[in-house]
């Protein structure tokens, strides 16, 4: 739920580029093999019903659009998100607003292309599920803070109860959620909430670094690897090997790409991909 902290002086890092479609709460657009998605309901960018159904209208657009290499999950202003509207946790309302975060994380896997969130601000309550259902994770080190604060207003958060454990442990979810606490950008990264904190004045630079360097890469290649790495998350160990394996040989080998790659390496040159 919402909850406002101690302002953060937070900035934004995330500039739309030309043709932006229209929405009311996001910006969203995608150019160069990168869709970029900001969340954009100022001042705090709480996550209302309607703001939902826009962030998963513009996730199931992406869903069979095969020239995305990345999807950048930021948010404009001096927030990221600090999470749902309060008014939207009664009647039935209720029901359409756990729906509306069930459906971003699992629209965020079925993009079926490497996520990254940017935080350069507070992400508390389903604000930090969002950044938690994101592959990867660039956090501003001094702006940023996580964490689940429902319980301090009698509720708690259906997705984080079962996202966390299997992303943080069993204990420190239990911390999280039943504490109600928040961490520190370095304390998300050390136990796992995000990939790296990240000084304040480098964020962006390590951004555009991070979405250069997936630019660069094979669509299919970045695709298939993922499926391999996320289909098998939740499978023992040779179930999870016995996956990668078939993305390998019956996806990943059915690609030109592959074939490019190899040969790059035997001449000794970049690879040209052809993203097919």
């Amino acid at each position: 739920m919402a909850e406002f902290d101690e302002d953060p002086h937070a900035y934004d890092v995330y500039a739309a580029s030309p043709g932006v479609r229209s929405y009311q709460f996001v910006q969203f657009d995608s150019a160069a093999g990168v869709a970029r998605l900001a969340l954009n309901r100022p001042p705090a960018n709480v996550l209302s019903v309607e703001m939902m159904d826009e962030i998963n209208a513009a996730l199931e657009s992406l869903e069979y659009d095969r020239s995305i290499k990345l999807l950048v999950i930021a948010a404009t202003g001096k927030y990221f998100s600090v999470g749902f509207e309060i008014h939207d946790h009664t009647g039935d309302r209720a029901y359409m607003m756990l729906e509306g975060l069930r459906r971003i994380v699992e629209n965020i896997g079925k993009v079926d292309r490497p996520t990254l969130a940017v935080v350069n601000g507070p992400a508390t309550g389903a604000g930090s599920v969002v950044v938690a259902a994101c592959d990867m994770a660039l956090a501003a080190a001094q702006n940023s803070k996580f964490g689940h604060p429902e319980i301090r207003a009698g509720v708690f958060n259906t997705v984080a109860a079962a996202l966390l454990p299997r992303l943080v442990g069993r204990k420190r979810a239990f911390e999280m959620i039943l504490g109600g606490g928040l961490l520190s950008a370095a304390e998300a990264e050390r136990v796992g909430l995000v990939t790296r904190a990240v000084a304040d004045d480098k964020l962006e630079a390590e951004v555009a670094a991070l979405i250069q360097r997936f630019q660069e890469g094979s669509a299919p290649l970045l695709q298939h690897t993922r499926r391999a790495i996320a289909g098998g998350l939740d499978l023992p160990f040779a179930d999870a090997v016995r996956h990668a394996e078939d993305v390998y040989l019956n996806q990943l080998l059915n690609t030109e790409d592959v074939a490019e790659g190899l040969r790059a390496v035997t001449e000794k040159r970049k690879p040209v991909w052809k993203d097919r």
